[in-house]
């Protein structure tokens, strides 16, 4: 008896301590969970105690589709799920661009590269423009960047790619990135001081955005250059511009129509053509202007001939789904009666946003389907890169995005020791399946120093008058299968 007792014994001390070393066993995963959530919860925490500041512009040269599950302001939610993604092909020369509505004082950057996988191509390289002006190139490796600043305006352009272990710098000739996949970035964290002196992170208030449909009383020719939705794509140097070309653009109208109901109490507005002083300069601006819902009173609000953006608190904030905008009275041009407004925000109170018609997205997708049938598939989204010798050494590249956008850059340093340094962007339309016509600015730049000045920099650096020329262009290109070519002579052929 006693014999079994102390067997049963035994088998109960047995018993509990296996069942102690599997419940020790097991609480590491539980508490490795646990310890997860908490430290997400204090930085979620954190950042609500953190300095905050509000998104003015914030856009990417390429977004891959759809547009609203890879677009830039993914950078910002704190999701590691979520990315800014280019389309597939496209990443030496195409960055991300953001703005705040004042200049912070930054001490770091902190970029996270997606990493290469069977969907992704990684990153090898980038630079910042940070206020317009360029940094040394960085590794694609999540590093913090010293920056200690006031910073209005941050660029982040792509260098190029990484193929296996070699890294494609300088670009070879034609199509610089030859894979098919894109590439991106899933977070940007800023590092800024708070009341007590410690480094955080900036919590970024993003650009809200509604889904609608805007109408306008009429948009100038070609329509996928002034259509009305670029009122809304943090692009200042695009805008909306009415139809009327012989006669002024008061008495033009737009209506925006939500799919929701919003309260408006303020509107932001970029008057006139923001793509340069020049721009400004011969297109009309609006003077003066009304808004109120769609059928009921509409105060009017007169607004300064500047470029740089104006707040506009209204009477009394408004609730609907459908918001009127007229123009009453206009600023001349000194050459054209087109109307331009380039960019348009709301604010209900809480956040800025804009309304989303997805229009661009189908748009593009007419233009890739269009590409697909013609020789331009084999270049469109991609840089294309050339460089020669003729009386100096000399570099150029050019993209042609489906996002109806294009940017070309020509650099070159000539035997007698003159530079040249020009690049040109803006739109381009479809003539026919071999021809296409490009049109926007033409920045011709003088002192090799300026070759680090990016238009999508946010900050045009200033510049002596001799040397520093924008004038309004049009060009056409041919294409073929190998080779792209300039009417006008404004660079060599691509071969490709």
């Amino acid at each position: 008896m006693k014999k079994i007792v102390l067997l049963l014994f035994v088998l109960a001390v047995l018993a509990i301590t296996l069942s102690c070393s599997k419940s020790e066993a097991s609480d590491p995963q539980i508490n490795a969970e646990q310890v997860s959530t908490e430290e997400e919860n204090m930085e979620e925490a954190a950042l609500e105690d953190s300095p905050s500041a509000f998104l003015e512009l914030c856009y990417a040269t390429s977004v891959n589709m759809p547009e609203n599950q890879f677009g830039p302001e993914n950078v910002f939610d704190n999701d590691p799920n979520t990315s800014w993604v280019t389309m597939p092909g496209a990443a030496p020369g195409e960055g991300l661009f953001f703005s705040f509505e004042k200049p912070i004082d930054i001490d770091a950057i902190s970029i996270k590269t997606l990493p290469g996988s069977s969907d992704i191509q990684e990153i090898a390289y980038f630079q910042l423009y940070i206020n317009g002006l360029e940094t040394p190139i960085h590794r694609a490796v999540e590093e913090t960047i010293p920056v200690n600043t006031m910073v209005k305006s941050i660029f982040v352009r792509i260098g190029g790619t990484r193929i296996l272990s070699s890294e494609e710098y300088p670009p070879r000739d034609g199509i610089s990135y030859t894979g098919s996949l894109p590439v991106g970035i899933s977070k940007i964290t800023i590092l800024v001081a708070n009341e007590d002196g410690d480094e955080v992170p900036l919590r970024v208030l993003p650009i809200g955005k509604s889904s609608g449909s805007i109408q306008a009383s009429s948009s100038l020719d070609p329509i996928e250059a002034y259509n009305p939705d670029f009122l809304f794509d943090s692009r200042s140097d695009f805008g909306w511009a009415d139809g009327n070309t012989e006669i002024t653009g008061a008495g033009e109208n737009l209506s925006f129509i939500f799919d929701q109901t919003q309260r408006i109490e303020k509107i932001k507005i970029w008057n006139g053509y923001h793509r340069s002083q020049t721009h400004f300069d011969q297109n009309e601006r609006a003077a003066a202007i009304s808004f109120g819902v769609e059928g009921g009173d509409a105060p009017v609000y007169r607004l300064a001939d500047t470029m740089e953006p104006q707040v506009i608190t209204l009477d009394t904030p408004l609730e609907g789904r459908s918001f009127a905008m007229d123009i009453l009275e206009i600023y001349e041009g000194v050459t054209y009666k087109d109307l331009v407004i380039s960019e348009l925000r709301f604010f209900n109170g809480e956040e800025w946003f804009v309304l989303d018609s997805f229009d661009r997205e189908t748009r593009k997708r007419d233009l890739l389907e269009w590409a697909q049938n013609t020789y331009a598939e084999a270049f469109i989204d991609k840089q294309v890169y050339a460089s020669y010798y003729d009386d100096g050494y000399y570099t150029q590249s050019f993209i042609l995005r489906s996002n109806g956008s294009f940017i070309l850059w020509k650099n070159g340093d000539a035997d007698d020791g003159k530079v040249t340094i020009m690049y040109a962007d803006g739109n381009w339309q479809i003539i026919d399946d071999n021809t296409v016509r490009i049109f926007g600015r033409l920045h011709r730049i003088g002192r090799y120093s300026q070759d680090s000045y990016n238009p999508y920099a946010g900050v045009q650096p200033n510049q002596e008058p001799d040397l520093d020329r924008i004038t309004i262009f049009t060009d056409v290109l041919q294409f073929d299968s190998s080779r792209i070519s300039s009417d006008r002579g404004m660079f060599e052929d691509f071969v490709f």
